[in-house]
């Protein structure tokens, strides 16, 4: 979300979806680097009660239908930090030296901006 300011206007239908999808992680959720490839709970941390904001935003203006989409595939709708996180964190720790990098792997599928437009101009849900 935009902390310091308002959101841009959002872009006209006539731009397509793609436009108000990147619109909607730009200017709503401040993902100022949002590019069609990258996906909402990989790149772009989109988790919890943003999600269902960023599908509120979606649902505004292409209809309800967007809650029906399976989101619980794609990223994490509770919020919190899982009961493991602990172990998994000594875990990361422990072994970061050897693997060259210290991150929490997902266990979602990928679900990229650019796919979620393609799915609004078919009017139905696609796999990715």
């Amino acid at each position: 979300m935009a902390f310091f300011s308002t959101p841009d206007d959002p872009p006209p239908e006539s731009e397509g979806a793609l436009a108000y999808v990147l619109w909607v992680a730009r200017d709503c959720h401040g993902i100022e680097k949002a590019q069609p490839q990258m996906a909402l709970e990989q790149e772009l941390d989109i988790v919890g009660d943003d999600v269902d904001y960023f599908a509120q935003k979606l649902a505004d203006r292409y209809g309800l239908w967007i809650y029906d989409w399976p989101w619980q595939r794609f990223t994490e709708l509770n919020e919190g930090v899982s009961p493991l996180f602990p172990f998994v964190l000594v875990w990361q720790l422990a072994t970061w030296p050897l693997r060259g990098s210290f991150s929490y792997p997902s266990q979602f599928e990928r679900l990229e901006l650019g796919h979620i437009s393609r799915v609004i101009e078919a009017g139905e849900w696609i796999d990715p």
